[in-house]
C-alpha cells in the first residue's frame, strides 16, 4: 500500500490515480471507534446545496461540523462493530443515526459544511497529493452491500479539465467498510478525492475561482439523492500551496 501511494504522488494517469485514491484518501482513524452521527435536522432544496431525491422531494438532513480538522483526515463517522459478535464495521461517513429517510451531507477539507455560496477548500490527501476533497456523511436506508456509488462533476470557471469539466466521475465507487492494517491508524478512503487537472502547474491560481458541484448518490431501493452546490469559491491560498503536499 505504501509503495502504491508513493507512486501515486509522482503523477500517474488520472484514471489510475482515482482508483488508487479509493484506498488512500486520508487516514480516517477507522481502527478507532466510529460512533458519531448527525445531531440537528434540516430539509431544504438542492438549489441551496442540500440534498433532495431525484423526484424532487426534500430528504431530511442533519449536520454538526467540527472546525480545525486537518485536510485529508477526519474523525470516523459511522457504526461500530460489536466486538463480541464480529459484526461488520461501517464508517467513512455512514451513520445509523439521524432521519429514517435517505440523507446526505457534504464537508470540505476543513470539516466545514459544503453549501451553495460557501467555500470549497484545497487539501493535502493522506497519500501525498493535492485534492479538493468532498467528505460525505449519509444514512437513512438499508444497504444492499457496504459500498456506495456517487456521480460527481465539479466545474471551475476558467479551469476546464480533459473532459470539459474540472473533474467528472460518473461512477465513483465508495467503500464503507472500515479498513484496519498494521501501520499508523489504518488507511481508508474517507472522502471523494477530486483531483485537479494535471495541466494546472500552480494550484494557487485556483484561489478565489467560482465553482459548482453536481453530485448524485445511488440509494438502494430508492431514488438517488441529488445535490447541486452553486456559487462556491475555491480556497487555495498561496502560502498553503507553497508548503507542499507529499511525503517528508
Amino acid at each position: 500500500m505504501l509503495s502504491a501511494m508513493h507512486w501515486l504522488a509522482s503523477g500517474p494517469s488520472r484514471a489510475l490515480a482515482s482508483a488508487l485514491l479509493l484506498s488512500a484518501c486520508g487516514d480516517d482513524e477507522s481502527s478507532a471507534d466510529a460512533s458519531s452521527g448527525p445531531s440537528s435536522s434540516s430539509g431544504v432544496s438542492s438549489e441551496s446545496g442540500q440534498p433532495t431525491t431525484a423526484s424532487g422531494s426534500g430528504s431530511s438532513s442533519s449536520s454538526e461540523a467540527t472546525s480545525g480538522t486537518d485536510s485529508g483526515s477526519t474523525s470516523s463517522v459511522g457504526t461500530s462493530a460489536d466486538s463480541t459478535t464480529g459484526a461488520e464495521m461501517l464508517c467513512n461517513g455512514w451513520s445509523e443515526d439521524g432521519p429514517a429517510t435517505p440523507w446526505l451531507e457534504l464537508y470540505d477539507a476543513q470539516d466545514q459544511p459544503l453549501a451553495s455560496g460557501g467555500t470549497y477548500s484545497l487539501g493535502c490527501g493522506g497519500q501525498g497529493s493535492w485534492m479538493l476533497p468532498i467528505f460525505p456523511r449519509m444514512g437513512g436506508w438499508e444497504l444492499a452491500e457496504p459500498a456506495l456509488t456517487f456521480s460527481v462533476e465539479v466545474v471551475v470557471e476558467g479551469f476546464p479539465g480533459p473532459f470539459g469539466s474540472f473533474y467528472r466521475e460518473p461512477a465513483y465507487y465508495y467503500d464503507l467498510q472500515c479498513f484496519e492494517d498494521t501501520f499508523d491508524g489504518g488507511f481508508a478512503h474517507d472522502c471523494i478525492a477530486v483531483l485537479p487537472p494535471d495541466d494546472i502547474t500552480d494550484l494557487a491560481t485556483l484561489d478565489g475561482a467560482p465553482a459548482t458541484i453536481h453530485l448524485e448518490l445511488a440509494v438502494d431501493g430508492g431514488d438517488p439523492i441529488v445535490m447541486d452546490l452553486v456559487d462556491l469559491t475555491l480556497s487555495a491560498p498561496a502560502d498553503l500551496v507553497a508548503n507542499g503536499c507529499g511525503f517528508g
